[in-house]
C-alpha cells in the first residue's frame, strides 16, 4: 500500500521569515539611551540637585527596550522593536523635562486645592 496523501504545506504568513538583523534596533537603543541621559543630565548640571531621582533616568529607557530583545525575531516584529528603541531613546532624552512638567502639575494641582504654600 502506497501513502500518496500529499505533504503538510508549511507555508509561513508574510512577514514571518526570519529577520536576520533583528538585533539592531535593541542594540542601539540599549547603548544609545544610558548615554543620552547621561548627556542630558550633564547639561543641565543634574548631578548635583537631584542625584537619586536621575537614577530612573537610567532604569526606564532600559525596561522599555528590554522586551524588544525577547519579542519574536521576524520581520513582522521589526516595526514593534523599532518603535520601543525610538520610545526608549525620547524617554531618556526628555526624562528631565518629565520630570520638571509633573513636578509643575503637583505644584499647580496643590496651589489651586488650597494645600500648596501659603
Amino acid at each position: 500500500m502506497t501513502n500518496d496523501a500529499p505533504a503538510p504545506a508549511t507555508s509561513t504568513a508574510p512577514g514571518d521569515e526570519a529577520d536576520p538583523r533583528w538585533w539592531v534596533a535593541p542594540l542601539v537603543a540599549t547603548l544609545l539611551a544610558p548615554l543620552l541621559s547621561l548627556a542630558v543630565a550633564v547639561r543641565a548640571d543634574l548631578f548635583t540637585a537631584l542625584p537619586a531621582i536621575l537614577i530612573g533616568g537610567f532604569v526606564l529607557p532600559l525596561a522599555l527596550v528590554a522586551p524588544s530583545w525577547f519579542l519574536a525575531r521576524t520581520r513582522r516584529r521589526r516595526r514593534t522593536r523599532t518603535h520601543l528603541a525610538v520610545a526608549a531613546c525620547g524617554l531618556a532624552a526628555g526624562y528631565p523635562g518629565l520630570l520638571a512638567g509633573i513636578g509643575w502639575t503637583v505644584f499647580v494641582v496643590m496651589v489651586l486645592t488650597g494645600h500648596g504654600p501659603t
